[in-house]
């Protein structure tokens, strides 16, 4: 029998949403794949320095951050409308919606001029997931969820900005090289044409 989890994550990607109560899991499965998406992004953070253990530990919290941090913004912003009022909890859904960045580590085995494609791709595509099982699940109007991805970019970018701050005082991220100054090129001075000792023709 296939997990209800698994089976809910497959969903979602196909875009098939069910009524938000029916999101409900053992705590351990959602947080078993937001932790194991935090340490596939230390495994694929190649320019960070740390130690394996630090860097896991960094992306990890850095995932769980970005989770609870846009669990309580959309269950402020979702309640600013008329369709829904607070029933269930968003943190399992949105939990489940981030199942598609399990693709992300196999996009590596791809060239640079295709898997650079492939994942702007995979990442509109994640939003699109998350804009349709958030409208579909709670009833909220479409526009008002668009409306609410638009404000928390900032948020979730100050969240990944601050992040990357702590990491490199903690000198984890390495200074890039200072480009090497090109010598000025050496002017030489047009030679004088060679003066004639032969006097001038009377």
């Amino acid at each position: 029998m296939q997990n209800q989890f698994v089976e809910d994550l497959l969903d979602l990607i196909r875009l098939r949403v069910k009524p938000l109560l029916h999101y409900s899991y053992p705590w351990w499965q959602p947080a078993l794949l937001v932790t194991l998406l935090g340490v596939f992004s230390a495994a694929m953070a190649e320019q960070f320095s740390a130690q394996p253990e630090g860097r896991i530990l960094f992306f990890v919290a850095l995932n769980w951050l970005e989770l609870l941090l846009m669990a309580n913004f959309f269950d402020w912003w979702l309640r600013q409308g008329d369709r829904w009022k607070g029933e269930g909890s968003l943190l399992p859904l949105l939990a489940a919606t981030q199942g598609i960045q399990v693709l992300e580590p196999l996009l590596s085995w791809l060239p640079d001029d295709v898997g650079v494609p492939v994942s702007l791709l995979l990442a509109a595509y994640s939003v699109v997931v998350l804009i349709n099982a958030l409208t579909v699940a709670t009833g909220v109007a479409r526009t008002h969820v668009i409306g609410g991805i638009l404000l928390f970019t900032p948020i979730a970018l100050a969240l990944y900005l601050s992040m990357m701050l702590l990491a490199n005082s903690l000198g984890w991220i390495p200074d890039p090289p200072e480009p090497v100054a090109k010598p000025a090129p050496t002017q030489t001075a047009p030679a004088k044409p060679a003066a004639s000792n032969s006097a001038p023709p009377l």
